[in-house]
């Protein structure tokens, strides 16, 4: 049964047609399409087997198709209802409208769409000379939170007039409008950040007054304005004279919105590539664990993860603050010419040129939080001791996981990373479906730890961000790329799902004057 039909004004062959007569082609071409067909149509996105968000707006779907004398394709969505969707284009991409989707979704809730794809010749007489099918479901689990992230040109390079370009954004995937823009034109680096307190509080690091360790902690509003009294810094860290500034590498906040935890004392090596897409190499050498109290304003080395033998870095917070994860390696300063004089590498090589010449790995260790004592720290199994570096840990909001980032080296933009996820108290470890060609890392779980998000580029150099479902057992889907958070000149990354309101956010300004 063909329940309803649209067609693109873009195929000027169809242009003059009723919709009557285009019915009766699509008929045809439903007919056709029973027979084998030896064509080269290739369904790019979404992938077989997606799992989508009951309440995400319209997907796009996306084929490449190099069969000779294709004018056309049908793409025919066949519903557990036994009804039939179907539309014409001549363009290699549909997006449906807000009624076919909500129709779609309302019958492959507990079951399966059968989407396929026809390229077609000719009008009076339509033959399928290309075809391709894939199935998507929806699942019966929310997301239920919106996406803080940054968009980024390439190359990525430092100065005010680069910094300014940098955007963040604020997605809902319900949405099918644009996603907002929160924080725009800040003449300073800002990176990594997180939602903490029930999503009360948001902290992020930010290079206030000239000061590479500063990072903010403000409570949620609708217009956020930064001022030096919102801004804690881990220079305040106490330091031997002989090394650089702290910057207080990849600090994240607990739960509870009380400690931030990062690496203190670092020394790290960095070094700029020729390849935009994978800019720069950098990991830290050296470090130790510090432990920030928010609300005593005070610093601690945190035991358990202040071996100065190694680099301890990469901390995350188990959902109870009663564990932390982190990455750790045997330290590296023999890769820098002057441990007095760190500075960054202007490198005519490859990412891969560099990774060989400075390799290193990591892995994933655990230890207890025991209210800031700290204790003994031991490998994660199924994430260490592997050949390879392990990364990134993430865990679950409910307890039960952690996803973590694998790469023959390194910590960061590797074009070999992928995720994989382990049990939180270790064990077998398991390669995720949802990895894409190049680049898997940057990770995010959902509040409800249905719903996990990361970044790829598999698609082009600039970073896009994918939605992947997680069910019990801890299997992934195939990802859905959430392509409206996509721009095509910028490097979409550091995703992570806040627990907002849409529009909690609206705006964020730094009063850099103080």
């Amino acid at each position: 049964m063909l329940s309803s039909c649209g067609f693109s004004k873009d195929i000027k062959d169809l242009q003059s047609l009723s919709d009557e007569r285009i019915r009766r082609i699509v008929q045809d071409v439903l007919h056709k399409n029973k027979k084998e067909q030896t064509g080269e149509l290739m369904i790019t996105s979404p992938c077989n087997g997606a799992v989508f968000p009951p309440e995400i707006a319209s997907p796009q779907f996306t084929w490449q198709d190099n069969t000779p004398g294709v004018q056309y394709w049908v793409v025919a969505v066949d519903l557990d209802s036994h009804q039939a969707i179907y539309n014409v284009t001549g363009k290699n991409r549909w997006i449906p409208d807000e009624r076919t989707w909500e129709a779609i979704k309302k019958n492959a809730i507990g079951s399966e769409a059968d989407i396929t794809i026809m390229g077609v010749n000719g009008i009076d007489r339509p033959v399928v000379v290309s075809k391709s099918n894939l199935f998507i479901s929806i699942s019966t689990d929310r997301v239920d939170a919106l996406i803080l992230y940054r968009q980024v040109p390439l190359p990525f390079m430092v100065g005010e007039k680069n910094f300014r370009k940098i955007r963040w954004m604020l997605g809902d995937i319900a949405s099918c409008g644009n996603p907002a823009v929160v924080m725009k034109d800040i003449p300073v680096c800002a990176s990594c950040h997180q939602v903490a307190g029930d999503g009360n509080i948001i902290t992020m690091e930010m290079n206030f007054q000239n000061d590479s360790g500063a990072q903010f902690i403000s409570t949620i509003q609708e217009n956020i304005r930064l001022s030096e009294a919102d801004f804690m810094t881990w220079s305040d860290y106490p330091k031997p004279d002989i090394l650089p500034k702290t910057r207080g590498l990849f600090a994240r906040i607990s739960p509870s919105g009380k400690y931030i935890v990062a690496t203190v004392n670092e020394i790290s090596y960095a070094a700029i590539t020729n390849d935009p897409a994978f800019s720069q190499l950098f990991f830290p050498t050296y470090g130790i664990l510090s432990l920030y109290s928010v609300e005593q304003h005070t610093f601690q080395p945190l035991n358990g993860a202040d071996n100065a033998g190694y680099i301890q870095t990469n901390p995350s917070w188990s959902p109870d603050e009663k564990e932390i994860a982190f990455a750790l390696s045997e330290t590296k300063n023999h890769f820098h010419e002057d441990l007095a004089h760190i500075k960054t590498h202007i490198k005519d090589m490859s990412i891969e040129e560099l990774n060989r010449r400075f390799p290193i790995q990591f892995d994933i260790w655990k230890m207890p939080f025991n209210e800031g004592k700290g204790g003994k720290s031991r490998p994660l199994r199924g994430a260490s001791n592997n050949g390879m570096s392990n990364y990134f840990p993430r865990f679950s909001p409910d307890g039960k996981w952690i996803v973590y980032t694998r790469s023959r080296t390194g910590i960061m933009l590797q074009p070999d990373s992928e995720l994989y996820i382990v049990p939180a108290g270790g064990g077998l470890e398991r390669r995720m479906r949802c990895n894409r060609a190049k680049f898997n890392s940057w990770h995010s779980w959902s509040p409800n730890s249905k719903w996990l998000l990361f970044s790829s580029k598999a698609n082009s150099m600039y970073t896009e961000i994918f939605l992947t479902h997680i069910d019990e057992n801890g299997n992934d889907s195939p990802p859905v790329c959430l392509f409206r958070l996509s721009d095509d000149s910028m490097a979409a990354n550091l995703p992570e799902f806040v627990d907002l309101n849409a529009g909690k956010i609206k705006t964020i300004q730094l009063n850099d004057k103080g």
